[in-house]
């Protein structure tokens, strides 16, 4: 699983990599299964979302007060779930 992690979000993406998963800060560098960043302060707007290619089927998690495992949970289920 591809993931692409905000800049500002460096714990997640150090988190996410001692998990196993592949991580980048920028959605030309691959196509990616997930987005992560904060809603709140304009994430996304750093992101060209334009290129169906790379973004179709694209998760986007927003970190917001989110745990570690929690994204995770997210990853793996691509749900969120009511209990987090």
């Amino acid at each position: 699983m591809i993931i692409c992690v905000a800049s500002e979000l460096e714990y997640v993406k150090e988190e996410l990599e001692k998990r196993g998963y592949t991580v980048v800060s920028k959605l030309s560098e691959k196509p990616c299964n997930a987005i992560i960043c904060n809603l709140k302060n304009n994430g996304l707007i750093n992101y060209n979302l334009q290129n169906s290619m790379k973004t179709e089927g694209t998760l986007i998690i927003d970190s917001g007060c989110k745990t570690i495992d929690e994204i995770e949970y997210i990853l793996n289920n691509r749900v969120y779930s009511s209990l987090l």
